[in-house]
């Protein structure tokens, strides 16, 4: 009798040291294109080393939680959302858009929107031109017949500010490509990322200081890590110390480092999708 008591002893310690131990798989997948400073490199392989900001600010969350286990995966971007759709995977980094609260948990406040006090990361873009185009852009709604040409990167649009903007489009091959056109006088202006976070930068290709970029900027954009519904129901709990975690990862220096390294090749504006 008593072997038997120790037995169920010896079970139930077995079974509370693997809950204690045992550690919850968040399936996280991203883009398989560069998106620096956030991910770098393509196709499906998860870089060990300079993999983007975004998977080193996660590598330590994994760290800072003991219940957690991060796994990646690297697809196309629309794959990515159609499997947090349907709970292929777990969660993805993404800005919120109209829609997406329907299959993607995003961290919000008392008034059930987002809350940009749990978001991931914060972009802030800007026109960028040089000090003529600046002059006659402050001016443009005293002149309102006067148009302006913007270079763009193709495969890149514009927001609904600059829609409302007096803008012939001339899109180009790549971002230096359109800085040039700038540097040379060509076109009047293109986009560019300008802040990260609360801090200013000024990573533009070009060696004319004419150029720069206008604040405040015209579009702000937040990034949240968000969850498949299946994963957050399961995990309310750990999804929510995970959003409260990222309050203290320092994103935005992470980013500006991945920013300064030469050899990183810089997307566009680094915005969230």
């Amino acid at each position: 009798m008593k072997s038997s008591f120790n037995g169920v002893i010896l079970v139930s310690l077995y079974f509370f040291s693997f809950q204690l131990f045992a550690k919850t798989e968040l399936r996280f997948c991203y883009e398989d294109k560069n998106v620096a400073p956030m991910f770098i490199g393509t196709g499906q392989e998860i870089p060990l080393q300079n993999p983007g900001a975004s998977i080193e600010l996660l590598r330590q969350l994994d760290k800072k939680l003991d219940g957690l286990s991060i796994s990646y995966q690297r697809k196309p971007w629309s794959r990515c959302l159609n499997d947090l759709k349907n709970n292929n995977v777990d969660a993805v980094i993404a800005s919120y858009r109209k829609g997406r609260e329907s299959f993607a948990v995003f961290p919000s406040t008392s008034n059930k929107t987002p809350d940009p006090s749990r978001a991931f990361n914060q972009f802030s873009s800007c026109l960028v031109g040089g000090n003529k185009f600046r002059d006659k852009w402050r001016t443009r709604e005293i002149f309102q017949q006067r148009a302006f040409t913007l270079a763009l990167p193709s495969g890149y649009g514009l927001s609904k500010t600059l829609e409302q903007e007096p803008f012939f489009i001339h899109y180009t091959h790549s971002r230096d490509k359109a800085f040039e056109l700038v540097d040379k006088g060509v076109v009047d202006a293109t986009v560019e990322l300008c802040k990260i976070g609360d801090i200013e930068i000024t990573n533009f290709p070009h060696t004319n200081k004419d150029v720069q970029a206008i604040y405040p900027p015209y579009e702000l954009s937040h990034g949240y890590l968000v969850f498949s519904r299946q994963f957050y129901q399961q995990n309310k709990e750990l999804s929510l110390s995970i959003w409260q975690k990222i309050t203290s990862l320092d994103s935005s220096k992470m980013l500006i480092e991945y920013l300064t390294q030469p050899r990183i090749n810089h997307s566009l504006t680094a915005s969230n999708r």
